[in-house]
């Protein structure tokens, strides 16, 4: 009996995971969820020998897109998935179609998507738009036969409880109150749950995510500068993960959250830790409201790209709870969509 072929995406706004092989264990594919629009004036890239950028095209209501790890190069900041529709915009779409074409076999048993708790609505409309037929150009061809949705903090529950050996999970996880928190770019998601079960009242999401931290720092950081038109997110966004406490402006690097006019030849004197702390917080009281005060909590497990931002807030309001936060916290969700394909498909 052939093998059945199970593969997952989790196209989020700050980036998209997917798994582009693996039976046992998935290889996974991250990338930026920037999106570019591809025109006639475009500086062609098939033609170059050198420079040309890492990314696929893909073709969504007759206009051409491009997605990938350099996509960014060639996108605006209005071309990123920041539409409230999201599973309906150009922009996702290219992203999970693109997705899709770099997945290593044509045909998909079961496909496995994760979204926010408050697109959750959508998952008709995902399913819809992911089973079938999917043709790319140079006659590549991706078949879909079922599509699974999963809302994204449960599968990162999933993939949490899968790397527990089977003592620890029969004693400190299967009848456990969890939970988990999942830090998005637009969205903070939240998921209470006994063991492997969701308890819906005492989940949700607040669209207090990573944007909003960006949004409260920008303007300050800009004016820091002498900038007459905001710093690219991008840039701001580099200085938490990329480069890792320096800022990167006109070529040169600056301390960061806190900058020293003396630190600096341009004198350039800036403090954001109170914004970003200010921005967290708002996020964790969020937490707080729908969970409470946690005295029958046993645990958090923490995830998402940008969850190192959250968590002082979180353990500021949960001292003497034990945390836990994930090491592959930018590809839990998508582990834990992989692993609950394989349980349903075992089933």
């Amino acid at each position: 009996m052939a093998k059945k072929i199970i593969r997952a995406a989790e196209v989020g706004f700050g980036t998209v995971s997917f798994t582009v092989s693996g039976d046992d264990k998935p290889l996974i594919k991250t990338f930026s969820s920037s999106v570019g629009r591809i025109n006639e004036s475009r500086i062609g890239q098939s033609e170059m020998g050198i420079g040309k950028r890492d990314t696929v095209e893909v073709e969504i209501d007759g206009e051409l897109f491009e997605v990938g790890p350099d996509a960014y190069l060639s996108s605006q900041d209005s071309d990123d998935v920041l539409s409230d529709h999201y599973v309906g915009s150009k922009q996702y779409k290219a992203l999970l179609k693109g997705s899709l074409s770099l997945m290593h076999d044509r045909v998909i048993d079961l496909l496995v998507v994760g979204l926010p708790v408050n697109h959750w609505s959508k998952k008709d409309e995902l399913i819809k738009l992911t089973e079938g037929v999917h043709d790319f150009k140079g006659g590549k061809q991706r078949i879909v036969k079922k599509t699974m949705v999963l809302p994204q903090p449960v599968a990162g529950l999933v993939s949490y409880a899968t790397s527990l050996a089977k003592h620890d999970f029969d004693k400190n996880f299967k009848t456990a109150n969890v939970v988990c928190i999942d830090a998005g770019y637009l969205t903070l998601d939240v998921c209470t749950s006994r063991g492997l079960t969701p308890i819906e009242k005492r989940s949700g999401a607040t669209e207090n995510g990573f944007s909003t931290v960006l949004s409260e720092i920008i303007p300050t950081l800009s004016k820091a500068f002498s900038l007459t038109n905001n710093l690219s997110r991008r840039i701001v966004d580099d200085a938490f993960w990329k480069t890792k406490g320096k800022l990167k402006v006109r070529g040169c690097e600056y301390s960061f959250p806190v900058c020293r006019k003396e630190d600096n030849e341009l004198g350039i004197e800036y403090d954001v830790s109170a914004k970003i702390y200010s921005a967290t917080s708002t996020a964790a009281n969020y937490v707080r409201n729908i969970v409470g005060s946690g005295d029958d909590i046993d645990f958090f497990v923490l995830f998402g790209g940008p969850i190192k931002t959250f968590e002082p807030a979180v353990r500021e309001l949960y001292p003497h709870h034990k945390i836990i936060v994930l090491e592959n916290n930018l590809t839990t969700v998508v582990e834990g969509l992989f692993y609950a394909g394989k349980q349903v498909l075992k089933g």
